[in-house]
C-alpha cells in the first residue's frame, strides 16, 4: 500500500474513506456528512479527494471493481496501525476521530470493522492527556501502564 505524507490531507482521506468502506460500499450519507464538515473542508478534505483516495485504495490492494472480503477481512493490523501513524498532529487527530465516528454511525449501526478502526485509532492516538493532546510524543503516543499490562493496576493499589 503506497505511503502518504505524513499529515496530508490524503493521508487524512485514507482514513475517512477506509472508514467508509471498511464494512462493504460507501454510501450517500457518509458522503453527505463529508460535505457538511467544515472542519474537514478546512483541511482540504472533500468527496473528489475521498474518491481519488478510494481509486487509490482498490488499486493497491488490487481488489479491481469490488471485493469478495470486506476490508476489515483484508486489512492486517500492521497495516491498519501503518495508516493511522501517518497522522501524527494532535488536532487531526481530534478532528479525524470525531468524522469517523459520525462515519460509522451514519447508518445507525456500527460494524464489527467501524469499530475495529476506532478502536484502533483510541489505541494509537491516545495518552493520558487525551486522543490528540500536544503533551503526547509526535512519533508514539504513550498508553498508560495500567492499559499495557492490567495487572499493573491490580499491583498499584
Amino acid at each position: 500500500m503506497r505511503p502518504y505524507p505524513t499529515n496530508s490531507p490524503k493521508a487524512v482521506a485514507r482514513i475517512l474513506a477506509l472508514g467508509m468502506l471498511i464494512d462493504g460500499v460507501a454510501d450517500e450519507t457518509e458522503y453527505r456528512l463529508i460535505e457538511q464538515d467544515s472542519s474537514l473542508q478546512a483541511l482540504g478534505i472533500d468527496n473528489t479527494l475521498i474518491d481519488a483516495v478510494i481509486r487509490e485504495f482498490y488499486e493497491d490492494l488490487e481488489l479491481g471493481g469490488s471485493m469478495t472480503r470486506t476490508l476489515d477481512q483484508r486489512l492486517t493490523a500492521g497495516e491498519l496501525s501503518r495508516i493511522l501513524g501517518e497522522v501524527t498532529f494532535p488536532f487531526l487527530q481530534q478532528s479525524l476521530l470525531r468524522a469517523m465516528m459520525r462515519v460509522a454511525v451514519a447508518n445507525d449501526e456500527l460494524s464489527a470493522g467501524e469499530a475495529r478502526l476506532i478502536r484502533e485509532a483510541l489505541l494509537q492516538w491516545t495518552n493520558d492527556d487525551g486522543v490528540g493532546s500536544l503533551a503526547q510524543s509526535a512519533e508514539k503516543p504513550s498508553r498508560r501502564r495500567t492499559d499495557r499490562h492490567p495487572s499493573a493496576n491490580r499491583q498499584a493499589h
